[in-house]
């Protein structure tokens, strides 16, 4: 049931400072301090800037071993493929730069249409204030969860982002993690649907089985999330039984922005067919701007959804932040299916990734200090 407060504004749970002390203990993923008793009836949680404390966990050794584990693993794939490092960089300098631009607003368009679709989800679970729901608001929350996945490993953006939107707007961070889980089956079953119709296109029966692999993976999560939506809407009350009576507010409302999401569902799938349609053009237009795959549009095109949406099936391994070394490994794989071109591939892949992780690097730094001094000072004026 949806909780409103007199007012009628989204609900507001206080308690939830209680809820994330709990998981920074058992995550180490955010460092709060504490600012009022978790009893107080007035209090409320707030995670400043240098409370996610990015940096202390890419220094971490959790992040820096299996970075390094990766780096030396696609050390030795381009070592063991003889990739020519001056050959791929003539590539890339011969690369058409229109396409190239092409691919890089292609893939920021997506963060557009990711933006509204959660605004969807949000206002299918109650919040329905305008002011806290600014677009360009939720583009930023929403880029600096990119930014801070590219970082860190285990999709821990995810959770920033609920705490961010949190702090901005005073909404439930629990219920809208709710949200973002249903943002992921929706990814998920999309994704899924679409890498199945590129491979009948592209490589029929001949898939590899790494590949063959990730992709039962991904049905598994999918087919997995279906179930536990499925319990949870039928078990909600015996489920609620065994949650201790401290955590079962935030268990409703996890439990309500996660069922409470999916409505207006054609719209929602529409929404995410574009995403991943975004970000499969992203590795088209990469791959005509250096004439990487031979044939007609709809063979490219099919061969480039597949290699983009294989991509992201690879960025779910929780193994390095932005899937570094992983995704490179397993792209140079998919694309030596469709061209022996060795130096070709190591190119469309640096280009690839210059645009899905370096630029999220670069421009999210930017926008996460920005974002935080603003929030620093707003809240030293409130001092």
């Amino acid at each position: 049931m949806r909780q409103n407060d007199p007012e009628g504004k989204p609900f507001d749970d206080h308690s939830l400072i209680t809820e994330v002390e709990q998981i920074s203990t058992a995550e180490d993923a955010v460092i709060l301090e504490q600012t009022a008793s978790p009893s107080s009836a007035t209090s409320a949680a707030e995670i400043s800037s240098s409370q996610l404390s990015l940096s202390k966990r890419l220094l971490n050794w959790r992040t820096l071993v299996p970075l390094a584990i990766v780096l030396v693993l696609l050390i030795y794939t381009a070592q063991k493929l003889q990739i020519n490092p001056g050959q791929t960089w003539q590539a890339i300098r011969n690369a058409n730069v229109f396409f190239f631009l092409a691919a890089f607003f292609t893939y920021y368009f997506s963060f557009l249409v990711r933006t509204v679709r959660w605004r969807l989800l949000l206002e299918n679970v109650g919040y329905t204030e305008k002011s806290s729901l600014m677009l360009p608001k939720l583009l930023e929350i929403i880029y600096i969860s990119w930014f801070a996945n590219s970082i860190v490993p285990a999709k821990l953006g995810d959770l920033y982002r609920a705490y961010l939107l949190r702090q901005e707007a005073g909404v439930s961070a629990t219920r809208t993690f709710g949200t973002v889980l249903a943002e992921r089956l929706l990814d998920l079953g999309v994704l899924l649907l679409l890498f199945l119709a590129s491979i009948m296109i592209s490589l029929h029966e001949n898939l590899p089985s790494f590949l063959r692999a990730g992709l039962y993976l991904t049905l598994a999560v999918v087919i997995a999330g279906i179930g536990a939506l499925f319990l949870l809407r039928v078990l909600r009350a015996r489920i609620r039984r065994f949650i201790p009576p401290r955590f079962q507010n935030q268990y409703d409302h996890l439990q309500e922005g996660t069922l409470g999401s999916f409505r207006r569902i054609p719209l929602l799938s529409l929404l995410t067919i574009v995403v991943w349609l975004c970000e499969a053009g992203r590795f088209f237009f990469i791959a005509l701007s250096l004439n990487l795959i031979s044939g007609n549009l709809l063979h490219i095109g099919a061969a480039a959804m597949f290699i983009a949406l294989g991509e992201a099936l690879l960025t779910i391994v929780p193994f390095t932040g932005g899937g570094v070394g992983l995704v490179e490994t397993g792209m140079i794989g998919m694309i030596m299916l469709f061209t022996a071109a060795r130096n070709l591939a190591a190119a469309s892949i640096l280009l690839d990734r210059t645009i899905s992780l370096l630029s999220v690097l670069v421009i999210g730094l930017v926008v996460f200090l920005i974002a935080s001094g603003r929030r620093a000072a707003h809240k030293k004026n409130l001092g």
